[in-house]
């Protein structure tokens, strides 16, 4: 409970998302305009603050955002990247499956935004159209994003392979998805509605697992 009496953010949240290592970066925006105290401070990105953003913790939200911090490491070796210099490539069409939400965690993480984005301060700390998608895919057997720093043009091919994300075991898996139209339509009992629960985070969890690990769905190259 925070000192104003209002319930603290992550209160509410799993323990496992509150976890995750948050993503680290620079915002000269906000600095400029007096939200951040002190120049060249970093602020924390977090699973949870992703889950708000998009309404729902699954594994395609946690492969963009392990995705991202995977590209912002390579970009960046050793250094705190800087949100709102990048310039996001996702290769498919914004309303095509995943490609949507996976943008907008991407967008959320860079600072980068379609053409609804922030238009900027006369020359400086344009957002809008650095998040822009594409359907020619250089890859057509995996999911293509690429991620460009607007300073140094320096840029990465990141390729999520969907089969070759952590799954549940076979018979686990079906047993979520016969839950799931129980739960949806309200008519699971309460040991399902927990039992489905449990499995679905268990399916998100693997993606944070794998990441730490041997991360056989990411492969992330730098091109030109």
């Amino acid at each position: 409970m925070c000192e104003n009496g209002h319930v603290g953010s992550y209160d509410e949240f799993d323990d496992y998302l509150a976890d995750i290592e948050p993503i680290r970066l620079r915002e000269p925006l906000a600095e400029t305009l007096g939200a951040i105290r002190r120049k060249g401070a970093p602020i924390d990105y977090t699973f949870v603050e992703v889950v708000k953003l998009a309404g729902h913790a699954c594994p395609t939200t946690a492969s963009a955002y392990e995705c991202c911090r995977a590209a912002l490491k390579r970009l960046y070796p050793g250094q705190t990247p800087v949100r709102g210099d990048l310039e996001v490539t996702v290769y498919g069409a914004a309303d095509d499956g995943v490609y949507g939400v996976i943008g907008q965690v991407f967008g959320f993480l860079t600072g980068a935004a379609p053409e609804t984005g922030f238009k900027g301060l006369g020359t400086s700390f344009r957002r809008k159209d650095l998040l822009t998608y594409e359907e020619d895919s250089p890859d057509p057997e995996a999911m293509c994003f690429r991620f460009s720093r607007k300073d140094n043009g320096k840029s990465v091919l990141c390729r999520i392979v969907q089969e070759e994300l952590p799954s549940l075991a076979p018979g686990t898996a079906r047993r979520l998805g016969e839950l799931m139209p129980k739960v949806l339509w309200e008519a699971a009992k309460k040991d399902e509605v927990y039992e489905f629960r449990r499995l679905w985070t268990d399916s998100v969890k693997l993606v944070f697992e794998s990441a730490k690990t041997q991360n056989k769905w990411l492969k992330i190259e730098e091109v030109k």
